[in-house]
């Protein structure tokens, strides 16, 4: 391990791990010699250096790099390409280095010269035919050798929001797949809930009408439906989750043998307008399976692989625009920018800003809402769900107004878990978005501008030792004089490891500088015997008393963890003991769903990057006396907090 200075901090140069295999299952239920496929694929920092030439080692496929990382090595690729599949039966194939087809690349022209049938119409409000489209598509996402995918988009009759679009993949033996949205929802223009009756006819064949009734289609969402021409292939892949959580894109789930009776029970079969397993009314108190880094269904697929789970994150993250999340730009027709729309908020120019959007009985939530799309574009290379994190971050943004700053520079406010979150879907987007892209990169400016200014505020002079930068319920008073929710801050605080990992930034100083700061918060309250401790006992606590009244300026918070715990307690930190204490909540036998289960990504993390006394706070947490009743808690079947460091294994 070498060590070499750069802008005046040290950067330690370590040698990449050994790689793990870059493989993935394919499964048709139709079978063929050439079945076409297309999926997303992710690979560890250093793993594949830049100017490797990819492939497979089974069919003929094309793999292009949208994403790298900042050493320049492969981060995402899309992999398509056509193999030879028998129905029923799972092919394994790697991904290899080596040069690829030399056929030229499909174009438009080509899907133009296909000339493939589609067509949505929305009642008596017009209809959309993709015919009259094909001579100039909006945009080329991918061009290869084995396919080829461009989108389209028009607006439906003289309706001031109402858009119909197509994304059309052509592939190189002549099948071609056909996704069609019908989209009602621009920050720029009148927009207001539609009625009609739908039908979507793909191939000549009518894939979608809503059983013949009028189907309500909300302000600000949109819907889709899909079908193939020459015959569907029904490929199901299967990633290998090994590799998929080594590459740190993803968290290190601990235990990785969900039921099968979770895994039916998943939202698997996705139709317009339905919420899928997202809740209902976001704001609702609670566990929530959509809260955390990940969604139940996207941490069930990256703990196991399971076509169910598979399933599922492709129907969510489809159903996920169900809610008002679609805030597009008429001046681009692209998800609304900061940099575009920088005095803008949900409602309107020089308006104020929302805790969250409701659509009829859907209500989207900024301190609740879910990560939604991102696992399903790393693992599909679908664009339609990079866009629904573009959508997804825009609200974030626009529910904020310009009173937390103009465009790049506006801060994350709200409740502090709407901080974390928020982050959280800005920063996936940022570390996974094409390069180049415009709407990801004005969402990069916006997380670095973040990070930047919560940086300065954790060098302020007297800034607290706690680890604690930003308290909204503490500056409210939401909680009593001096108290905020720990548990909040745990998602702060595992919402900067995770980002972290993603690497979403080419500089990553500020938001490392944010990390280190907020990881003293979960090792301080893992703390051991001792009166200027907290005792890691009570750590599953509700709330904690930080500082002596209500105050917006973590400067005047305790510096002193042991006045934390007497302050909270009562009592002096004398002995701890070795049980882990707690209830409604807290109880380390609820830690699935619960307060000790929030806690645990967030020192994993910690753990993870090294930070001061972090180790030995895992090691108290993992060695309490009733450890193993918080270890069977329910985390096989509800991943989402199970998240360990990455030595400590799982299953």
């Amino acid at each position: 391990m070498a060590q070499t200075s750069s802008n005046s901090f040290t950067v330690q140069i370590v040698a990449p791990p050994p790689p793990l295999t870059a493989s993935f299952q394919l499964t048709s239920a139709t079978g063929g010699s050439e079945v076409p496929f297309t999926i997303g694929y992710a690979f560890r920092k250093g793993d594949v250096p830049n100017g490797t030439s990819l492939s497979l080692d089974a069919g003929t496929a094309q793999v292009i790099v949208k994403r790298r990382w900042n050493d320049n090595s492969a981060k995402h690729v899309v992999i398509s390409g056509h193999a030879p599949l028998s129905a029923g039966v799972a092919l394994a194939i790697e991904v290899v280095s080596g040069a690829g087809s030399a056929t030229p690349a499909l174009t438009s022209a080509d899907i133009q010269a296909a000339a493939p049938g589609a067509s949505v119409q929305c009642g008596s409000i017009g209809t959309v035919s993709l015919a009259s489209l094909l001579g100039s598509p909006f945009r080329t996402w991918i061009s290869g050798p084995e396919m080829v995918e461009c989108h389209y988009r028009a607006q439906v009759g003289s309706d001031a929001s109402l858009r119909v679009w197509f994304h059309v993949r052509l592939y190189r033996g002549g099948r071609v797949w056909v996704r069609a949205i019908c989209e009602n929802g621009f920050i720029d223009t009148s927009n207001a809930n539609k009625s009609y009756v739908p039908t979507v006819t793909i191939g000549g064949a009518v894939v979608y009408n809503n059983g013949g009734s009028s189907l309500t289609h909300h302000a600000h969402t949109r819907w889709d439906l899909e079908g193939w021409i020459g015959g569907d292939p029904q490929v199901t892949p299967k990633h290998n989750v090994a590799q998929l959580i080594a590459t740190r894109l993803v968290p290190n789930y601990w235990k990785r043998n969900p039921g099968a009776s979770t895994l039916n029970g998943l939202y698997q079969t996705y139709a317009p307008m339905q919420r899928g397993g997202w809740t209902q009314d976001q704001s609702g108190p609670g566990f929530h399976n959509d809260i955390g880094l990940l969604p139940l269904w996207d941490a069930l697929y990256c703990a196991s692989g399971d076509a169910r789970a598979y399933r599922s994150v492709i129907a969510n993250a489809r159903a996920l625009n169900s809610y008002g999340i679609v805030w597009r730009d008429s001046a681009d027709n692209l998800p609304t920018r900061p940099s575009g729309r920088p005095t803008w908020s949900v409602d309107g120019n020089h308006q104020g800003g929302s805790n969250g959007w409701s659509t009829g009985p859907l209500n989207w939530d900024m301190a609740h809402h879910g990560s939604g799309g991102y696992v399903a574009y790393l693992i599909s290379g679908d664009y339609y769900f990079l866009e629904t994190m573009q959508h997804q971050a825009s609200l974030c943004y626009l529910c904020n107004d310009e009173n937390d700053g103009v465009g790049t520079a506006r801060i994350f406010a709200g409740q502090t878990r709407a901080m974390a979150w928020s982050l959280r879907t800005v920063g996936q987007l940022a570390a996974i978005g094409p390069a180049g892209d415009g709407v990801t990169g004005d969402y990069a400016a916006l997380l670095a501008n973040n990070m930047t200014y919560w940086d300065g505020q954790s060098q302020r002079s007297g800034q607290n030792l706690l680890g604690v930068l930003y308290s909204y319920e503490l500056a409210t008073g939401g909680y009593g004089p001096g108290v905020l929710s720990p548990w909040q801050q745990n998602f702060v605080t595992q919402t900067q490891g995770h980002l972290s990992d993603l690497e979403p930034l080419a500089s990553m100083s500020a938001l490392n500088s944010v990390r280190n700061y907020y990881d003293r918060w979960p090792v301080g309250m893992l703390g051991g015997n001792g009166v200027s401790n907290y005792c890691y006992t009570q750590a599953g606590n509700y709330t904690l008393k930080v500082a002596n009244s209500q105050t917006g300026d973590t400067a005047n918070y305790y510096d002193s963890w042991g006045t934390v715990y007497e302050q909270t307690i009562g009592s002096q930190n004398l002995s701890c003991g070795t049980s882990l204490q707690g209830s409604s909540g807290g109880d380390p036998a609820e830690a699935s769903t619960g307060y000790w289960g929030n806690l645990m990504p967030a020192i994993a993390q910690a753990v993870d990057h090294g930070a001061t006394d972090a180790a030995a706070a895992w090691a108290r947490l993992t060695s309490a006396s009733n450890w193993n009743v918080v270890a069977n808690s329910g985390f096989d079947n509800v991943p989402i907090w199970g998240i360990v460091p990455r030595g400590f294994g799982g299953t």
